[in-house]
């Protein structure tokens, strides 16, 4: 008895809709989540976007509508033989009235069926898996301390490190001024290191420059002035790279449609035989006309649906990419565990639209009802209701960022020439490293004056045969 009880049922409310004058349309569709999900108990056999879309239109219309699901499981393509496939065959045979799905407006199918004022627009985007953050990406936090200076400054940083405690070492090994030198070179440069180290730590009250050498003392002097404006310089771009941290975008080989079309390291692909597949292979573009040779050429890399399509590329840990319709592409990338990302094609824009059996009114009447859902806000509600991602990941296209970038930019055109870049080059901060340079310069030529000095009152001594006195003492009494 169970078997018999729905298509009474059935019977007995399409008698009461024809009693009440209400037009029964037997509509197929598919399953595409949100815009059509299979129900779970309860009498609608389906739930989503288009039934909910059905259901105010039947009012308006003053008719009902049967929904059942497309027997193949496709949109439906042109085949070779001229016939149709999915939802656009079955229109074409006259098995259903009316294709209601997302349904993407297209020449060709506008040649086979009616199609409706469109309810809702698109566009193309490619869903990428997103950059792994394991591995070295992990570690890449515990060495945000060197984002602030360019690989060139660090190096010559690392170059003055080693210079300036080999220079002190050789100034006191050589300065007749320094009065505690040891007779090893060697152990002179051993003597200098704690001393530049300590001040590159700023601790240098636990390493005092214990030298009479005046060479030595302004080396440290314009050394320790170096590291105080190295230090300020450094605080300041980090503070600003901190600021601006959480506004990084992920680093990615992919910024758009131009740049999958140019590489070939990741594979890409859509629904074999789709709208978007479709639209590429036909395409006049240039870029576009590119991307749909690589869709002919690899027919490996096509899938047989959207939800094949981002299983891919979950599965392909970064080396697949899928092109699909922007509307599903927020919300599969909107949804947990967020290893989703979006890139979109600005240029293109794509409708959804009913489906009808060519020839009739049906799509006529549909327009009416559409637009007039339209005026009173009804068919955005329902945007709101179904097709806005409420999970917790980011559902931003990637290549937003280049907007972003732009007005980045701005900001730090403003804000002087010092942060015009993510890292300080050479070019901006160069100027301590001249100050540095200074500094080995005078302490250079110091060390040259008193090595001079001390010969010239050493020939005089000599010549005057001798004396107990210091150098300095016998040229201060030969003087007066």
């Amino acid at each position: 008895m169970g078997i018999y009880a729905v298509p009474s049922i059935f019977f007995l409310l399409l008698q009461v809709s024809l009693s009440s004058g209400q037009t029964v349309y037997k509509v197929t569709t598919i399953l595409e989540e949100p815009f059509v999900i299979q129900k779970q108990g309860g009498s609608a056999q389906f739930d989503g976007f288009i039934p909910d879309l059905l259901k105010k239109i039947e009012p308006l219309l003053n008719v009902t509508f049967d929904m059942k699901h497309v027997a193949d499981f496709k949109y439906g393509s042109k085949r070779q033989d001229g016939n149709w496939t999915g939802l656009i065959g079955e229109l074409v045979k006259g098995t259903a009235d009316i294709a209601a799905a997302s349904l993407t407006v297209t020449a060709e199918r506008a040649k086979a069926i009616d199609l409706s004022h469109p309810f809702m627009e698109s566009g193309l985007s490619i869903v990428l898996k997103r950059p792994n953050t394991r591995g070295w990406h992990a570690l890449k936090g515990f060495v945000t301390f060197l984002e602030p200076f360019a690989p060139g400054v660090w190096i010559t940083l690392l170059v003055a490190c080693l210079i300036v405690p080999v220079l002190y070492g050789v100034v006191i090994h050589f300065d007749p001024m320094e009065d505690e030198a040891d007779p090893s070179m060697l152990r002179n440069i051993a003597r200098a290191v704690p001393v530049i180290f300590y001040r590159f730590c700023l601790q240098g009250s636990l390493a005092p420059a214990n030298t009479t050498s005046r060479a030595s003392r302004v080396l440290i002097a314009f050394w320790s002035l170096f590291l105080v404006i190295l230090y300020v310089t450094w605080a300041t771009s980090y503070a600003v790279y901190m600021l601006r941290g959480e506004r990084q975008t992920p680093s990615n080989p992919i910024h758009s449609f131009e740049g999958l079309a140019s590489q070939s390291g990741i594979k890409f692909g859509t629904v074999n035989g789709g709208a978007t597949y479709r639209y590429f292979t036909e395409a006049k573009d240039e870029v576009d006309k590119k991307i749909g040779k690589h869709l002919k050429d690899n027919p490996d890399q096509m899938t047989s649906s959207s939800e094949d399509g981002i299983k891919r590329v979950r599965d392909s840990g970064g080396g697949y990419a899928f092109i699909m319709e922007e509307i599903p592409a927020r919300l599969t990338v909107g949804k947990l565990p967020c290893d989703l990302m979006l890139v979109h094609h600005s240029s293109i824009r794509k409708t959804y639209s009913f489906g009808c059996t060519a020839n009739t009114t049906i799509c006529r009447n549909l327009d009416v009802a559409i637009i007039q859902l339209k005026t009173d806000g009804e068919i955005q509600e329902l945007i709101d209701k179904w097709l806005k991602p409420t999970g917790d990941c980011d559902t931003d296209f990637y290549d937003d960022y280049l907007a972003y970038m732009r007005s980045f930019n701005m900001e730090k055109d403003a804000s002087g020439f010092l942060f015009q870049s993510d890292a300080l080059t050479m070019e901006k901060v160069g100027s301590m490293f001249i100050l540095l340079a200074v500094g080995i310069a005078v302490s250079i030529a110091l060390l040259v004056f008193d090595v001079c000095t001390e010969r010239r009152v050493q020939k005089t001594v000599n010549r005057r045969g001798g004396t107990d006195k210091q150098p300095f003492e016998a040229i201060t009494d030969d003087m007066q």
